[in-house]
């Protein structure tokens, strides 16, 4: 009996033990995934600036539209200075006395995140402090309006994004407007580009006028007066001279197998053929000579 008590309890413990971790692990995944409160937060979501008044058209009905061309300055620590909107209305009637519309600043989830060092609501609300009163009493028609909103509760903005958005009417019955600016952040704002100093046009210097070059004056040379016709001009040293014909030198005959004016070869000829018939001769005799001793 006592050792069945002691096993249940056992069994009990060990139950309870698989149980509590179980518990726990839930815990901390719950922890873990817990969504912060950028997860939900949607610019404008609050109605109205942070301890500022709600819009008032005073019973007017009016469309407001942001433009999305919203610009912005920072200082040098990426803290934002002034933002400048530009909003297209379009009014049924003519807006009464003293119908006020409030524009106010309100931040992304990537400005809350990047900006808030932890503390995300008191970055929204510093934020969403920044507002401006617009008067658009008496305006009818449709058109557009510049609005500035200074920066007088300061905010880092380094990264994410801070828009422009219309705080709606008080009660229920209220007009609202979703309309929201393009996002801004001082890393994006382009710096003011140094002015380029205007150059300054330099005076032509006058074109000196050039001194006339004097043109020596060139003394005509007398021409010649003509020869009459019929007389024989005296020559001067400049004229030229007809050069006289000389005495050809004697040229000197070729002799060289010469058949007119010089001797005849035929002499020659008959001697050459005597003296060969003569050394033919003696060869001859020679020979025999020979021929008989032997």
């Amino acid at each position: 009996m006592s050792n069945s008590i002691t096993l249940t309890q056992g069994r009990t413990n060990r139950s309870l033990v698989l149980i509590a971790a179980l518990a726990a692990l839930a815990l901390s995944i719950s922890f873990a995934i817990r969504p912060s409160i950028t997860a939900a937060f949607t610019p404008g979501e609050n109605g109205h600036p942070n301890g500022g008044p709600y819009s008032d058209l005073k019973g007017g009905t009016a469309t407001f539209t942001f433009q999305q061309n919203a610009t912005l300055t920072c200082d040098a620590g990426d803290n934002a200075s002034s933002f400048t909107f530009h909003l297209d209305y379009s009014v049924t009637g003519t807006l009464p006395d003293d119908a006020t519309l409030i524009v106010y600043l309100s931040p992304n989830n990537g400005a809350i995140q990047g900006n808030a060092g932890g503390d995300e609501a008191g970055y929204i609300a510093a934020v969403e402090s920044n507002w401006a009163p617009v008067n658009v009493e008496g305006l009818t028609g449709s058109g557009t309006i510049d609005v500035t909103v200074p920066v007088t509760s300061p905010f880092q903005l380094s990264t994410g994004g801070v828009l422009g958005v219309i705080a709606s009417e008080a009660g229920a019955e209220g007009q609202s407007w979703t309309s929201k600016t393009n996002s801004l952040n001082c890393t994006e704002v382009s710096e003011t580009p140094t002015p380029t100093p205007t150059p300054v046009e330099e005076t032509p210097s006058p074109t000196p006028t050039p001194t006339p070059v004097e043109t020596p004056v060139v003394t005509p040379t007398p021409t010649p007066e003509e020869t009459p016709q019929g007389s024989t001009p005296t020559p001067t040293p400049e004229q030229s001279v007809e050069a006289g014909t000389g005495t050809p030198a004697p040229s000197q005959p070729n002799t060289a197998m010469s058949v007119n004016g010089g001797p005849s070869p035929i002499p020659t000829l008959v001697f050459g053929l005597i003296l060969l018939a003569s050394l033919g001769t003696l060869a001859y005799a020679n020979v025999k000579t020979v021929r008989n001793r032997g």
